[in-house]
């Protein structure tokens, strides 16, 4: 699944630094129940620093994430700070 291809209002995770502080995007996780989480380097302090915005609330803020790979759940993907490239992060055995 990609994120573009999900319904705009769908909810996805991020945090406070993405939304507010203007910290990119460089983790993202399609888990296992098929709910999507989208971090920034900053390190998640608390529950208050989760937030919920739709889909196409987070496009807008961040077009790269319409470059995303196709994930399966419990995938995850990454890329550096200021590049496009998303990589598939492999699980370690």
């Amino acid at each position: 699944m990609k994120l573009k291809e999900e319904s705009g209002n769908k909810s996805v995770l991020t945090t406070s630094y993405v939304l507010t502080a203007g910290s990119p995007v460089t983790f993202v996780l399609y888990d296992e129940d098929g709910d999507w989480q989208l971090f920034g380097e900053d390190e998640v302090s608390d529950d208050e620093d989760a937030y919920l915005v739709s889909v196409d609330e987070i496009l807008e803020m961040e077009p790269v994430l319409r470059k995303l790979p196709d994930l399966q759940p419990g995938q995850a993907a990454t890329r550096e700070k200021d590049g496009y490239k998303w990589v598939i992060v492999e699980e370690e055995k």
